[in-house]
């Protein structure tokens, strides 16, 4: 495969990326493969710590955790209910063909089991769903980092880490987002200008409104004056209990939070 995209790349005028053969961390040369992961997973894991935090918010997360989120229940709302086979399918469907995690099942592998296989692979994801014992094997990701263009390669910190994982666990993901969605979208507790990742909308609605906005500036003979801000490593920094914490407020109880607890757990990851 890696010859067959250097070749598509060359078709397309695109140039071949160099491969990494030294890091310089603190003014030395790292070369031996082994080094150069270990390397580049310290920088991933430094991104991700709470060192970006400021004393402030650092003070009031300290805080916060102290209380505890109590998402007991009896399990009978709709969203904690089992799964049934057509959602499982519906999920399956729809699924992008990315690549294999660490254990190495591919999507199409599971695109075309077999209905016996399917029943099964519904009562996995069901008894998991119900006795909330998450496995150690979906909490790892493969890392494999891509050097951002136009960077410094030599760098640790100019690598965009891409993170592979189960598409098994992926499949059990997408379920619980679809459940997740159907109770935020039900009750109304999304804004009404968030556009991204719902059903009938999409980002290109900001683009037409604020094209709309500059149309009318013109007629008008006014300015627009627009502000566009840029989260770094936003995902990468993100608040696990504070995620939980709306979660919460939402009004959520029961599998389904608990469930999402688990799997923002114990994250581990390979370079």
């Amino acid at each position: 495969m890696k010859k067959i995209w250097s070749m598509v790349r060359r078709i397309s005028g695109k140039p071949t990326p160099m491969s990494t053969s030294h890091l310089k961390v603190n003014g030395m040369n790292i070369e031996h493969p082994a080094e150069i992961a270990n390397s580049i997973a310290s920088t991933v894991s430094h991104n991700s710590s709470s060192d970006h935090y400021s004393d402030r918010f650092r003070r009031f997360k300290a805080h916060q955790e102290q209380r505890t989120l109590d998402f007991s229940s009896d399990n009978c709302e709709p969203y904690n209910l089992p799964f049934s086979l057509s959602e499982l399918r519906a999920v399956l469907s729809r699924a992008r063909d990315s690549a294999a995690g660490p254990d190495n099942v591919h999507y199409q592998m599971l695109k075309h089991l077999p209905e016996c296989a399917l029943q099964t692979f519904l009562g996995i994801f069901n008894n998991i769903w119900m006795s909330g014992k998450f496995p150690h094997s979906w909490s790892e990701a493969t890392i494999i980092p891509i050097p951002k263009p136009g960077k410094d390669p030599t760098d640790p910190g100019n690598y965009r880490p891409i993170a592979l994982t189960s598409c098994v666990c992926k499949t059990f993901e997408l379920i619980i987002n679809d459940r997740l969605v159907w109770f935020l979208e039900k009750n109304n507790l999304l804004t009404e200008f968030q556009s991204g990742f719902r059903k009938q909308r999409n980002t290109n609605d900001h683009l037409i409104r604020f094209e709309a906005f500059i149309r009318e500036g013109f007629v008008r003979r006014e300015h627009v004056v627009s502000v566009f801000f840029d989260l770094e490593k936003a995902y990468d920094t993100t608040w696990k209990y504070g995620i939980l914490r709306d979660l919460h407020k939402c009004g959520l109880r029961g599998r389904l939070p608990e469930c999402i607890a688990h799997f923002l757990a114990n994250r581990l990851f390979r370079v």
